[in-house]
This record gives structure tokens, sequence and C-alpha cells, in this order.
């Protein structure tokens, strides 16, 4: 097989990144962190005066427990009724109609009971919630980016701070359409920073084209790079395409006239010039996709007297040749690549 490697520029990011906004807004009474601070996972960042909201809230609650109280009193004096009645209408004393108006009422009565509970559990979770917001917490990273004045007044879009995770570190860079294809999850990247070399793997491919660029992200998790500078830019490389069992051909053999590339083979003494069709190369190769069988004997040659037609003698690699003609050149076989 044949691989082509493509340098590619990449930006080194945290493996998770969390912009950390408030749930509410207030003034900052408390400040916890600073930047560089490592911090666990429900660790406090800063305290936040949403007294108004928790009062407010407060009094909905307590609101909404009385309307439940008073629902389920009306609802028990409903019940009390249709359990008064069931012996009469039994005994055939009071009509359908009556008895049925009583128990429907009492049905609604019930059901106005079921709605006031679920407004009370709302009204509760909000009040909870409000106490709860009132401490900023952090998820497990270190601290960046921290600009909180205390004393200062924040709303739920205001970004207090942000907090990189301690895992891996990531590679973020973007490849055209072509080399896209060819990219597999899990394949490697080699990252050089400093002159130090990281090993990483494709962790993130996606088809959404970036509208800026017009090049479509890719990420890769690397391996050991906890030196690099989280926003650091770095060299990388990856196999960019790849072709198995593909026809070969050095590229020092390989000549072009007008843009077109050709090769020279030799045939009964004689240098044919073959035009050929090229796929991807390395440093040492060209794949070959059309113009060659395989079959061929490739003139390699160091001199510039070769040309369609020319006689040449083969001259092996201990600097025999096989026949007198007026040039001496080198062939080498094509050969298909595993």
């Amino acid at each position: 097989s044949i691989e082509q490697t493509t340098a590619l520029m990449g930006t080194v990011q945290p493996s998770d990144t969390y912009y950390i906004t408030p749930k509410v807004a207030g003034e900052l009474v408390e400040i916890y962190v600073q930047n560089g601070q490592t911090v666990e996972e429900g660790a406090p960042i800063a305290k936040i005066d949403n007294q108004k909201q928790i009062d407010a809230a407060k009094s909905q609650m307590e609101a909404a427990n009385a309307s439940v109280q008073a629902a389920s009193q009306q609802a028990a004096t409903a019940q009390d009724a249709v359990n008064r009645m069931t012996p009469l209408y039994e005994s055939g004393d009071i009509s359908v109609q009556s008895y049925n108006q009583t128990a429907n009422s009492a049905k609604a009565a019930a059901s106005q009971v079921d709605a006031a509970k679920a407004q009370a559990a709302s009204a509760k979770l909000n009040y909870e919630s409000q106490v709860e917001f009132a401490t900023v917490t952090a998820p497990a990273g270190v601290v960046q980016n921290q600009n909180m004045t205390l004393h200062g007044m924040v709303s739920q879009s205001s970004q207090l701070c942000v907090i990189t995770g301690t895992g891996a570190k990531v590679v973020k860079f973007n490849v055209t359409e072509d080399v896209l294809q060819n990219l597999t999850m899990g394949q490697i990247v080699t990252v050089e920073k400093n002159g130090t070399s990281y090993s990483g793997t494709i962790t993130k491919l996606t088809k959404l084209v970036d509208p800026q660029s017009g090049l479509f992200p890719v990420e890769a998790t690397l391996s050991g790079a906890g030196a690099l500078s989280d926003g650091s830019s770095t060299k990388l490389s990856l196999v960019a395409a790849k072709a198995d069992h593909a026809l070969l051909v050095p590229v020092d053999a390989v000549y072009y006239s007008g843009g077109n590339p050709y090769v020279y083979t030799y045939e009964n003494g004689l240098v044919k010039r073959v035009f050929i069709t090229t796929g991807i190369s390395d440093d040492q190769h060209y794949e070959v996709t059309d113009g060659l069988d395989g079959t061929e004997q490739i003139v390699n040659s160091w001199t510039d007297d070769i040309y369609d037609g020319a006689e040449v003698r083969i001259v092996d690699a201990n600097g025999q040749t096989t026949e007198d003609a007026s040039t001496g050149a080198e062939t080498e076989e094509t050969h298909a690549a595993d």
C-alpha cells in the first residue's frame, strides 16, 4: 500500500470546557475561587444575593400549600355528602339524578386536590431551586478567565469563569472534504510542538462544514500531552489518503510534459514514452492509476539523453550492461504494493 501524509495546523484545547453562568440574577456577595485554582465537583464558586426571588418563591409555596388544604377540606366535605347519600340511594329514598350530582361534585373536588398538590409541588421545587441557585457550584477542573467583581451585579447571561477539565488534551483542526472522506474514528495523528511529538487518535468527525472557513472540523484526543498549553497552535500530520494494492513507480522516474506526467519504459533495446495518470504519492513513489499494467520495465536514468525511441543499454546493479547502445540506463520493474 501507499500512504499520503498531510501536514496541518491545529489548536490544543482541554477535553472538557465549562462556561460557568449563574442561574439567577443578583449581586455577587461572595467569591470563592481564583484563576488557576483546581476545584472538585460541587465546590462553591460564588454566592449571589437573590433573596427577593427566594422570598417570592416562598410566598408562592405557602399560598400553594394553603390551596391544598382548602381543596382537601372541600373534597372531604363533598365525600361526606356522598357517604350520607349512598344508603338513601340504595334504599330508593333519593333519585339517581341527585345522587349522581353529589358523586360528580366529590370527584371534581378530588381532582381539584390533585391539581392543587401539583401546583404546590411546583412551587416547592421553585423555592428550593432559588435557594440552591444562590450558590454557584463547579464541575471538576481548573478555574480560568475568572472575571467576577465582588458586589457586582450579574444576570443569567453573565460568564463568571471558565473551568477546564483535568482529563486528556485534544487538538482541533480543519480539513478539506477530500481529506475528510479518508479519515476514520480512531485514526492516528501526530502532533509536534517545540521539538516534541505527541500521539493522538481521532475522536470526533463531522460532515457539517464550518461556514467561516469552508472546511470540516476534526478533533483528536492526545496522549501524554499535559505539558501543552491550552490554546496553543501546533503542527500535526496524518494519513490523508491510502491506496492498497497500488501500482507504484519511483518519483524520480516520472517526468512532465505540459503538466501531464509520463514515464519511459524499456522494450527490445528502445525507450518508449508512456503517459500515465497518477494518484497519491509519498516521498519515494507515485501511484499509477492508468497507463501501465505492471509488466513494464521503467527507465530510471541519470542522463538527459533519454528520449522516446532512443536506443539504450541496461546497466545492472553491478555496472554490467546487457548490450551496447548509445545510452546507458537503469530500469526498475513496476510493482503492486500490498
